[in-house]
Protein backbone atom coordinates (compact mmCIF):
# COMPACT_ATOMS: atom_id res chain seq x y z
CA UNK A 1 0.00 0.00 0.00
CA UNK A 2 1.29 3.44 -0.85
CA UNK A 3 2.02 5.48 2.18
CA UNK A 4 3.39 8.63 0.76
CA UNK A 5 2.98 10.18 -2.67
CA UNK A 6 3.45 12.88 -4.76
CA UNK A 7 0.05 15.51 -4.47
CA UNK A 8 -1.42 16.13 -7.70
CA UNK A 9 -4.51 17.68 -8.66
CA UNK A 10 -6.71 14.27 -9.16
CA UNK A 11 -5.41 12.85 -5.87
CA UNK A 12 -4.88 15.75 -3.39
CA UNK A 13 -6.03 14.48 0.30
CA UNK A 14 -6.55 17.61 2.55
CA UNK A 15 -5.48 15.38 5.73
CA UNK A 16 -2.56 13.98 4.23
CA UNK A 17 -1.30 17.07 2.95
CA UNK A 18 -0.83 18.64 6.03
CA UNK A 19 0.79 15.35 7.82
CA UNK A 20 3.33 15.11 4.94
CA UNK A 21 4.04 18.66 5.57
CA UNK A 22 5.01 19.81 8.89
CA UNK A 23 6.15 23.29 7.68
CA UNK A 24 2.47 24.57 6.75
CA UNK A 25 1.80 24.79 10.26
CA UNK A 26 2.58 28.84 10.67
CA UNK A 27 0.68 29.38 7.21
CA UNK A 28 -2.38 27.48 8.81
CA UNK A 29 -1.79 29.00 11.88
CA UNK A 30 -2.53 32.39 9.73
CA UNK A 31 -5.78 31.24 8.42
CA UNK A 32 -4.58 29.19 5.49
CA UNK A 33 -5.97 25.81 4.29
CA UNK A 34 -3.66 23.13 2.62
CA UNK A 35 -5.85 23.10 -0.78
CA UNK A 36 -5.05 27.12 -1.20
CA UNK A 37 -1.20 26.20 -0.62
CA UNK A 38 -0.91 23.17 -2.84
CA UNK A 39 -2.38 25.22 -5.44
CA UNK A 40 -0.49 28.51 -5.07
CA UNK A 41 2.85 26.63 -4.15
CA UNK A 42 2.70 22.96 -3.42
CA UNK A 43 1.65 21.68 -7.22
CA UNK A 44 4.76 23.62 -8.12
CA UNK A 45 7.12 22.05 -6.24
CA UNK A 46 6.14 18.90 -6.07
CA UNK A 47 5.13 18.29 -2.50
CA UNK A 48 4.06 15.30 -1.00
CA UNK A 49 1.25 13.93 1.11
CA UNK A 50 0.29 10.77 3.25
CA UNK A 51 -2.15 8.07 0.89
CA UNK A 52 -5.64 8.57 1.55
CA UNK A 53 -6.36 5.21 1.89
CA UNK A 54 -3.16 4.25 3.72
CA UNK A 55 -4.51 7.31 6.38
CA UNK A 56 -8.39 6.07 6.18
CA UNK A 57 -7.67 2.48 6.85
CA UNK A 58 -4.43 2.08 8.88
CA UNK A 59 -6.98 0.99 12.09
CA UNK A 60 -7.71 -1.68 10.44
CA UNK A 61 -4.34 -2.73 8.59
CA UNK A 62 -2.50 -2.31 12.39
CA UNK A 63 -5.25 -5.01 13.83
CA UNK A 64 -4.88 -7.42 10.93
CA UNK A 65 -1.34 -7.22 10.69
CA UNK A 66 -0.81 -7.58 14.22
CA UNK A 67 -3.16 -10.60 14.40
CA UNK A 68 -0.86 -12.05 11.41
CA UNK A 69 2.54 -11.89 13.34
CA UNK A 70 1.46 -12.35 17.27
CA UNK A 71 2.64 -15.78 16.31
CA UNK A 72 6.39 -14.86 15.27
CA UNK A 73 6.42 -12.34 19.03
CA UNK A 74 8.66 -13.25 21.29
CA UNK A 75 6.01 -14.57 24.37
CA UNK A 76 8.66 -13.75 27.06
CA UNK A 77 9.38 -10.43 25.96
CA UNK A 78 6.98 -7.81 27.76
CA UNK A 79 5.34 -4.87 25.23
CA UNK A 80 2.74 -2.64 25.48
CA UNK A 81 0.15 -1.44 22.65
CA UNK A 82 0.89 2.11 21.53
CA UNK A 83 -2.38 2.35 20.22
CA UNK A 84 -5.22 0.13 20.42
CA UNK A 85 -5.16 -3.15 22.35
CA UNK A 86 -4.80 -5.97 19.87
CA UNK A 87 -3.44 -3.86 17.11
CA UNK A 88 0.31 -2.47 15.84
CA UNK A 89 2.25 -0.20 16.79
CA UNK A 90 4.22 -2.35 19.97
CA UNK A 91 6.64 -1.42 22.35
CA UNK A 92 8.90 -2.91 23.88
CA UNK A 93 10.89 -1.24 26.55
CA UNK A 94 11.42 2.26 27.36
CA UNK A 95 14.81 3.40 25.84
CA UNK A 96 13.34 4.64 22.66
CA UNK A 97 14.58 7.75 20.36
CA UNK A 98 12.80 10.55 19.02
CA UNK A 99 12.54 11.89 15.24
CA UNK A 100 13.37 14.92 16.85
CA UNK A 101 16.86 14.01 17.97
CA UNK A 102 17.53 13.53 14.03
CA UNK A 103 18.73 15.91 11.47
CA UNK A 104 15.54 14.37 9.47
CA UNK A 105 13.66 11.25 9.19
CA UNK A 106 14.83 8.51 6.84
CA UNK A 107 12.12 8.17 4.43
CA UNK A 108 13.13 5.75 1.36
CA UNK A 109 11.51 3.27 -0.81
CA UNK A 110 12.40 -0.26 -0.31
CA UNK A 111 14.94 -2.12 -2.03
CA UNK A 112 13.79 -3.41 -5.32
CA UNK A 113 14.12 -7.14 -4.95
CA UNK A 114 13.21 -7.43 -1.12
CA UNK A 115 9.85 -5.95 -2.20
CA UNK A 116 9.49 -7.91 -5.30
CA UNK A 117 10.23 -11.35 -2.73
CA UNK A 118 7.13 -9.69 -0.41
CA UNK A 119 4.55 -9.40 -3.56
CA UNK A 120 5.37 -12.71 -5.03
CA UNK A 121 4.99 -14.55 -1.60
CA UNK A 122 2.28 -13.10 -0.07
CA UNK A 123 1.25 -15.92 2.49
CA UNK A 124 5.09 -15.48 3.97
CA UNK A 125 6.27 -13.10 6.87
CA UNK A 126 8.97 -10.47 6.30
CA UNK A 127 10.82 -7.94 8.71
CA UNK A 128 12.22 -4.56 7.82
CA UNK A 129 14.68 -3.74 10.27
CA UNK A 130 15.72 0.11 10.78
CA UNK A 131 12.88 1.37 8.69
CA UNK A 132 12.31 4.72 9.06
CA UNK A 133 9.21 6.13 6.99
CA UNK A 134 8.61 3.53 3.94
CA UNK A 135 6.74 5.36 0.99
CA UNK A 136 5.38 1.82 0.54
CA UNK A 137 4.58 -0.61 2.91
CA UNK A 138 3.47 -4.42 2.88
CA UNK A 139 0.66 -6.47 4.84
CA UNK A 140 3.14 -9.32 5.19
CA UNK A 141 5.98 -6.97 6.78
CA UNK A 142 7.24 -5.80 9.85
CA UNK A 143 8.54 -2.85 10.50
CA UNK A 144 10.84 -2.17 12.98
CA UNK A 145 12.61 0.87 14.50
CA UNK A 146 14.10 2.16 17.67
CA UNK A 147 11.64 5.94 17.11
CA UNK A 148 8.39 5.89 16.40
CA UNK A 149 7.53 6.89 12.49
CA UNK A 150 4.27 6.35 10.72
CA UNK A 151 4.89 2.92 9.34
CA UNK A 152 6.26 1.31 12.64
CA UNK A 153 4.60 -1.62 13.52
CA UNK A 154 7.40 -2.53 16.52
CA UNK A 155 9.67 0.32 18.60
CA UNK A 156 12.23 -1.66 19.96
CA UNK A 157 15.32 -0.43 21.89
CA UNK A 158 18.47 0.04 20.44
CA UNK A 159 20.57 -2.87 21.94
CA UNK A 160 20.43 -4.80 18.63
CA UNK A 161 18.22 -7.78 19.88
CA UNK A 162 14.67 -7.84 18.41
CA UNK A 163 11.80 -9.70 20.27
CA UNK A 164 11.19 -12.15 17.70
CA UNK A 165 10.73 -16.16 17.85
CA UNK A 166 13.94 -17.92 16.26
CA UNK A 167 13.35 -19.14 12.78
CA UNK A 168 9.56 -17.32 12.29
CA UNK A 169 10.63 -15.23 9.43
CA UNK A 170 11.15 -15.96 5.38
CA UNK A 171 13.13 -13.16 5.19
CA UNK A 172 14.39 -9.34 6.50
CA UNK A 173 15.81 -6.58 4.98
CA UNK A 174 18.26 -4.55 6.41
CA UNK A 175 19.08 -1.13 4.92
CA UNK A 176 21.57 1.40 5.26
CA UNK A 177 21.11 0.69 9.17
CA UNK A 178 24.16 -1.28 10.07
CA UNK A 179 26.64 1.20 10.16
CA UNK A 180 24.40 3.28 12.78
CA UNK A 181 24.14 0.51 15.25
CA UNK A 182 26.40 0.22 18.21
CA UNK A 183 27.17 -4.01 17.39
CA UNK A 184 26.08 -4.86 13.53
CA UNK A 185 27.37 -8.19 14.42
CA UNK A 186 24.82 -8.80 17.18
CA UNK A 187 22.17 -7.72 14.27
CA UNK A 188 23.72 -10.30 11.98
CA UNK A 189 23.34 -13.04 14.75
CA UNK A 190 19.46 -11.92 15.23
CA UNK A 191 18.95 -12.04 11.60
CA UNK A 192 20.30 -15.24 11.09
CA UNK A 193 18.52 -16.59 14.39
CA UNK A 194 14.76 -15.36 13.32
CA UNK A 195 15.07 -16.59 9.48
CA UNK A 196 13.70 -20.06 8.68
CA UNK A 197 16.08 -22.71 6.99
CA UNK A 198 16.14 -21.06 3.37
CA UNK A 199 15.27 -17.40 4.95
CA UNK A 200 16.83 -14.63 2.80
CA UNK A 201 18.63 -11.69 4.08
CA UNK A 202 18.56 -8.62 1.51
CA UNK A 203 21.60 -6.18 3.03
CA UNK A 204 22.64 -2.68 2.10
CA UNK A 205 25.26 -1.68 4.09
CA UNK A 206 27.51 1.71 2.99
CA UNK A 207 30.78 2.07 2.58
CA UNK A 208 32.40 5.16 1.63
CA UNK A 209 30.01 7.72 2.95
CA UNK A 210 30.71 10.43 5.25
CA UNK A 211 29.69 10.55 8.79
CA UNK A 212 25.98 10.95 8.44
CA UNK A 213 22.14 9.66 10.54
CA UNK A 214 22.75 11.58 13.91
CA UNK A 215 22.73 10.78 16.51
CA UNK A 216 24.81 7.60 15.89
CA UNK A 217 27.32 6.32 13.00
CA UNK A 218 29.59 3.62 14.21
CA UNK A 219 30.43 0.88 11.14
CA UNK A 220 30.87 1.05 7.59
CA UNK A 221 31.91 -1.80 5.41
CA UNK A 222 33.84 -2.83 2.72
CA UNK A 223 32.53 -5.35 0.56
CA UNK A 224 34.51 -7.78 1.80
CA UNK A 225 33.42 -6.94 5.17
CA UNK A 226 29.57 -7.16 4.59
CA UNK A 227 30.69 -10.85 3.06
CA UNK A 228 33.02 -11.70 6.22
CA UNK A 229 29.69 -10.55 8.40
CA UNK A 230 27.47 -13.22 6.55
CA UNK A 231 29.64 -16.13 5.49
CA UNK A 232 28.42 -18.05 8.67
CA UNK A 233 25.03 -19.79 8.61
CA UNK A 234 24.45 -18.13 4.93
CA UNK A 235 24.98 -19.46 1.41
CA UNK A 236 25.76 -15.71 -0.31
CA UNK A 237 23.96 -15.19 -3.58
CA UNK A 238 26.03 -12.28 -4.72
CA UNK A 239 27.39 -9.02 -3.17
CA UNK A 240 28.09 -6.17 -5.45
CA UNK A 241 27.92 -2.42 -5.69
CA UNK A 242 24.28 -1.36 -6.53
CA UNK A 243 22.71 1.32 -9.09
CA UNK A 244 22.63 3.56 -6.44
CA UNK A 245 25.60 2.52 -4.45
CA UNK A 246 28.38 3.33 -7.43
CA UNK A 247 30.93 5.54 -6.86
CA UNK A 248 29.38 8.80 -8.47
CA UNK A 249 27.61 8.60 -5.19
CA UNK A 250 30.66 8.78 -3.04
CA UNK A 251 32.48 11.85 -4.84
CA UNK A 252 28.87 13.80 -4.85
CA UNK A 253 28.34 13.40 -1.50
CA UNK A 254 32.09 14.08 -0.06
CA UNK A 255 32.80 16.91 -2.49
CA UNK A 256 29.48 18.16 -3.07
CA UNK A 257 28.96 18.24 0.92
CA UNK A 258 32.56 19.37 1.85
CA UNK A 259 32.36 22.87 -0.34
CA UNK A 260 28.96 23.45 0.84
CA UNK A 261 29.85 23.45 4.61
CA UNK A 262 32.66 25.85 3.55
CA UNK A 263 32.90 28.96 4.59
CA UNK A 264 32.26 30.87 0.95
CA UNK A 265 35.67 32.58 0.42
CA UNK A 266 37.42 29.08 0.64
CA UNK A 267 34.84 27.15 -1.12
CA UNK A 268 35.41 29.93 -4.39
CA UNK A 269 39.23 28.69 -4.43
CA UNK A 270 38.26 25.12 -5.11
CA UNK A 271 35.52 26.39 -7.12
CA UNK A 272 37.88 27.85 -9.24
CA UNK A 273 40.14 24.76 -9.84
CA UNK A 274 40.33 22.62 -12.61
CA UNK A 275 39.46 18.49 -11.42
CA UNK A 276 43.25 18.13 -12.34
CA UNK A 277 44.32 20.85 -10.10
CA UNK A 278 42.45 19.91 -7.21
CA UNK A 279 43.21 16.38 -7.34
CA UNK A 280 47.10 17.45 -7.27
CA UNK A 281 46.96 19.22 -4.68
CA UNK A 282 49.34 17.27 -1.58
CA UNK A 283 47.29 16.44 1.44
CA UNK A 284 50.04 18.17 3.63
CA UNK A 285 50.53 20.79 1.87
CA UNK A 286 49.86 24.60 2.30
CA UNK A 287 46.94 24.60 0.33
CA UNK A 288 44.53 21.75 2.43
CA UNK A 289 46.79 24.02 5.04
CA UNK A 290 44.98 26.95 4.33
CA UNK A 291 41.61 25.31 3.26
CA UNK A 292 41.34 23.14 6.66
CA UNK A 293 42.61 25.53 8.73
CA UNK A 294 39.78 26.94 11.51
CA UNK A 295 36.72 24.65 10.42
CA UNK A 296 34.74 22.56 12.86
CA UNK A 297 35.97 19.66 14.47
CA UNK A 298 32.79 18.38 13.58
CA UNK A 299 33.23 18.82 9.67
CA UNK A 300 36.83 17.15 10.25
CA UNK A 301 35.38 14.32 11.49
CA UNK A 302 32.21 14.07 9.29
CA UNK A 303 35.39 14.04 6.06
CA UNK A 304 38.31 12.47 7.72
CA UNK A 305 40.22 9.32 6.39
CA UNK A 306 40.89 7.98 9.71
CA UNK A 307 41.24 8.46 13.93
CA UNK A 308 43.69 7.88 15.80
CA UNK A 309 43.04 6.62 19.72
CA UNK A 310 45.27 5.76 22.70
CA UNK A 311 43.39 5.10 25.69
CA UNK A 312 44.91 3.59 29.13
CA UNK A 313 43.48 0.14 31.01
CA UNK A 314 41.77 1.06 34.26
Amino acid sequence: MIVIEVATPSNFFADGYILANPDLAEFLERGGDAATHFNDWGHKEGRRQVGREFLQNRGRLNREKYQRFVASIDPNKHFQFLGDIGAFPIGFGDKHFDVSRYDSESAHPVYGPFAAEMAQNPNKLYADIGAGLRSEVFDNCLYIEVYPSMTTDMLVEADCFYPLKSNSLDGVGCFAVLEHVSKPWQVVDEIRRVLKPGGKAFIDWPFLQPVHGYPSHYFNATRQGLELMFSEGFEIEFCRTEGNQTPAFTIQWVVGKFLHDLPPEKRAIIGAMSVSEFAAQVPIGPFWQHILTGLPDSMISEFACGNTLIATKR
